[in-house]
């Protein structure tokens, strides 16, 4: 998703990172070992606001991601802003482009790092005007796919563990969508990328605030990141139907659908601030 959400001309794409999430973590712990002392503290001695300092990091995640873009354009293109970007129609990636046109603006930028999804909360207090996307898929495709992901070069993982990174990564995300609301998080049915692949990225960059891009829909016509064991799938099923942690699983994936009150939104924001600040306790940042 995220090769054919950078193929629009004002958004970038980008390898998964890791920094972005660990750089945010330590931008909060900053700031509290900055101001656990009151006026023996550097930015407490003068009440320098939080926010502040998170929009300083913010400044400079972006600036860093915007100079690793335009070097990977000129790595991959060369002079490209005067001698122009030429796409061969005939290369076999050739629907998944770093860049289409040198004068394409790409003031924008999408992270895909599974990472994120247990960050979302700190993400969008360092990032208060960014949006996430929730893609959401199927318990068992995911288990299928994570059960063989050493045929295309990654650390496979058994059934049960799958399955474990499965729940911990949607219930994170799920908390995200409660607490940030619909206006922030946008919920991406993997299913919908198959079945109703134009519709699905017109919600998703209107959702986004921009305009729709035909070029978009180019990746979603290729299969990326695929273990390709379609033909093993009767077999899983056949275990998972054995299997207490796919109950579990699959009985959590259809409550997914369950209305967000008020209280159930601060109560999920009230967890995910909770585990935060658990994580950064254990986190010794000297």
């Amino acid at each position: 998703m995220n090769w054919a959400i950078g193929q629009h001309p004002n958004i970038q794409v980008m390898p998964e990172t890791a920094w972005i999430a660990t750089s945010v973590i330590g931008a909060f712990g900053s700031y509290r070992l900055g101001s656990e002392r009151g006026k023996f503290s550097h930015l407490s001695n003068v009440a320098y606001p939080e926010s502040s300092f998170l929009a300083h990091t913010a400044r400079s995640i972006d600036l860093i991601v915007k100079e690793v873009y335009e070097s990977r354009c000129e790595t991959l293109y060369g002079d490209y802003r005067s001698k122009g970007i030429r796409i061969n129609p005939d290369n076999p990636n050739a629907a998944f482009q770093v860049r289409r046109h040198p004068d394409e603006p790409k003031r924008r930028w999408i992270d895909g790092t599974p990472l994120n999804s247990h960050f979302a909360w700190a993400l969008s207090r360092v990032f208060p005007r960014a949006k996430f996307i929730h893609n959401l898929r199927n318990p068992a495709d995911v288990a299928l796919s994570l059960e063989n992901f050493d045929r295309v070069g990654a650390d496979k993982q058994p059934l049960k563990e799958g399955l474990r990174t499965w729940m911990q990564h949607t219930e994170s995300a799920w908390l995200a969508e409660k607490a940030l609301g619909p206006e922030r998080v946008f919920r991406l049915d993997f299913d919908r990328i198959e079945r109703e692949p134009e519709a699905m990225i017109r919600d998703l960059l209107g959702f986004l605030d921009e305009d729709f891009c035909a070029e978009c829909l180019e990746p979603l016509k290729h299969k990326t990141n695929s273990s390709e064991v379609e033909n093993e799938r009767p077999g899983l099923m056949k275990r998972l139907r054995r299997n207490r942690a796919h109950r579990k699983a699959s009985e959590f994936y259809d409550s997914l659908v369950e209305a967000v009150s008020e209280d159930a939104r601060l109560a999920a924001e009230a967890l995910l601030v909770q585990r935060f600040d658990a994580h950064l306790a254990n986190r010794p940042l000297l």
